[in-house]
């Protein structure tokens, strides 16, 4: 080979690994940002896990509390109920004694 021939070689060669040297920095580049996203991703991933555990946990307060209103709700009918039934053997009882006081 010739001079000039080798140094056609030489500059080919170092085209070739200028252009190597870009494809492997946008490479890595890329690999990099792919590991960002999969650590962003696999945070999302434990955030929505941790959310989901959240409104679980509140989806049973919740139900808790509405139980608890509807057994308050509930109280005072059956106290004025008990009220009334109260006033009712009174009434009857003083009916009762009023009627056998009459008849004595």
């Amino acid at each position: 080979m010739r001079q000039d021939e080798i140094e056609k070689c030489l500059s080919a060669l170092k085209t070739q690994q200028a252009a190597m040297r870009r494809d492997l920095k946008t490479a890595f580049r890329r690999i990099e940002e792919q590991t960002r996203l999969t650590d962003t991703v696999h945070e999302l991933a434990l955030s929505i896990r941790d959310l989901a555990n959240k409104q679980e946990s509140t989806q049973q307060d919740v139900m808790r509390i509405s139980r608890d209103v509807e057994e308050l709700k509930g109280r005072p009918g059956k106290r004025w109920d008990a009220v009334a039934m109260e006033l009712i053997k009174y009434l009857v009882l003083a009916a009762a004694g009023y009627v056998l006081a009459k008849l004595m």
